[in-house]
């Protein structure tokens, strides 16, 4: 009995041993199945995304890019009052509830009734209790109606202005489109623009700018960068080598990596124009610029450098049949300038540079030259002081204009740097102060340069900053500040004039250790 028990154990344990290595191959099994399956999906995922950037123009055709304005509008639903508890009144008080009952023929012998006449007038006193209860009850629901309904009828008055009122911004800004005012034409055509037939992961930031009399528009739309571009081709399971559970990543050839961002920002122009011209039957012509967001490698700065310009009339770009042509090659016909090489980012020089004219300007003031032997900027007006900034900017190589005073919406002038490089304009503030300048004067450049939609933005000051308004534009990443000491730094390098200012500075004011310049700007 005990060698039978002996061998069925060991049947039993090689059983079991079979059975683990059964299930441990089985396990394996899956395992690599699923790594195939991962390498399959993989290589699906980048084949459907590099057949979709080849689609893209052909996709985004296939709807029409006007907005309803109308569709806006919002309508009053229909709300229907509800009392709630509050409708119906409690039942009165019965008398029957409360009438006690007569007493019998033998209870009237022995003072039954005496007893009765007593026991009607308490129920008398209490059914009027309850009466009057009931009636206080009665008054308070009437009045909490009143009141609800009170509160109804004046949610639904609201709700009705507020339609009203936002019906009426509607209308005014349909017609302010047809009347062809700027600002909302330049709204809606940012509107297009922002529901642009794109993928999530492609940018919808422009900026455009519109001339009523030419009926043209001027874009700065932001292109998709490289890494919309799979750079592999294929994926693949690997069994064999030192590792063998690898998923092996094939390269796509680089001509087909930059032959697909090419197409892609070419589609994604012709897109945007179509979608312009559609959206707005009343534009003749556009001037497009595209811009890619970048890091320059060498010297690790934020750049936006142009990649597409040109420059169309309505007639021949509606003599295009779009979903037959090639997108780079329609480019080229159109006399488009497009960088020889996209992918590595190569800037060109826009056709048209973005407009500047939502800027009120004047002549510029020769300020330089009326400084004698070291003045004291205190001494100037402060209109003097603002030309003698700009005319610093300028002798670094910006080009710089002046606002007037009356318009000038916390802007004191404009400069431009034409380095293809560096995209869009930047705002100057000049405060001719004696006393600190905080973090208040941040904000307000902050809020000009949103409402310019500038790209940076320089406060120049005669005295000095707060250590929390020097933070403050520090986090804003877009400004850049130029204190006094630094102001007669720069008009010495850069105007060839001494000068002084007297400004009383206490001793804790730090400097910032290097002249803010301008991005891009070499010295």
């Amino acid at each position: 009995m005990q060698q039978n028990q002996l061998r069925q154990a060991q049947r039993d344990q090689r059983a079991a041993e079979r059975a683990a290595a059964a299930a441990e191959r089985e396990e394996k099994a899956k395992h690599l199945a699923s790594r195939r399956e991962e390498a399959e999906r993989r290589t699906a995922d980048v084949t459907r995304w590099a057949a979709m950037l080849d689609e893209l123009l052909v996709e985004g055709l296939r709807r029409t890019a006007k907005i309803d304005m109308q569709r806006f509008k919002r309508t009053v639903p229909r709300m229907v009052f509800n009392p709630g508890h509050l409708a119906s009144p409690a039942e009165p008080p019965d008398w029957r509830q409360f009438e006690p009952a007569a007493p019998g023929m033998l209870s009237t012998v022995f003072g039954g009734r005496e007893r009765h006449q007593a026991a009607v007038a308490r129920a008398r006193q209490r059914f009027h209790d309850a009466t009057v209860s009931w009636q206080n009850s009665e008054r308070e629901r009437q009045q909490r109606l009143v009141q609800a309904r009170s509160v109804f009828d004046s949610r639904v008055a609201q709700e009705r202005a507020d339609c009203a009122e936002h019906n009426r911004q509607i209308d005014a800004e349909i017609a302010a489109l047809g009347e062809r005012r700027r600002e909302a034409v330049e709204r809606y055509c940012e509107q297009v623009l922002s529901r642009l037939l794109l993928p999530p992961q492609f940018p919808r930031r422009a900026e455009v700018a519109f001339n009523p009399e030419a009926e043209q528009l001027v874009v700065q739309l932001q292109l998709p960068g490289t890494d919309v571009v799979p750079t592999a081709k294929s994926f693949r399971h690997v069994q064999s080598g030192q590792n063998p559970d690898t998923i092996v990543e094939t390269k796509r050839p680089d001509v087909e990596v930059k032959r697909l961002y090419r197409d892609a920002i070419a589609q994604v122009t012709l897109l945007a124009l179509r979608d312009l011209f559609d959206a707005d039957a009343h534009l003749r012509g556009i001037a497009f610029n595209g811009h890619v967001d970048s890091i320059n490698p060498a010297t690790g700065r934020q750049e936006y450098p142009c990649l597409i310009s040109l420059d169309i009339e309505r007639a021949t770009f509606e003599q295009l049949v779009l979903d037959r042509v090639r997108p780079a090659d329609c480019l080229l016909h159109l006399r488009a300038r497009v960088s020889e090489h996209p992918y590595a980012l190569k800037p060109i020089e826009p056709i048209l540079v973005f407009d500047l004219s939502r800027f009120a300007f004047i002549e510029g003031l020769d300020a330089v030259s009326t400084l004698d032997h070291r003045p004291d900027l205190m001494q100037m007006g402060h209109g003097e002081f603002e030309h003698l900034v700009r005319q610093v900017f300028e002798a670094m190589g910006m080009q710089g204009w002046t606002t007037t005073s009356s318009k000038d919406d916390g802007v004191d002038a404009v400069v431009k740097n034409p380095d293809p490089f560096v995209g869009g304009v930047t705002i100057i503030q000049a405060k001719h102060y004696k006393n600190v300048v905080g973090v208040n004067h941040i904000r307000e450049l902050a809020g000009a340069m949103e409402e310019k939609k500038a790209g940076r933005g320089i406060l120049v000051t005669t005295s000095w900053f707060t250590s929390g308004g020097r933070q403050k534009a520090y986090e804003h990443g877009r400004m850049q500040l130029v204190d006094g000491q630094n102001l007669i730094f720069l008009i010495k390098k850069y105007a060839g004039k001494d000068v002084v200012i007297s400004v009383k500075r206490p001793r804790n004011a730090a400097s910032i250790d290097q002249p803010d310049l301008p991005e891009g700007q070499a010295e």
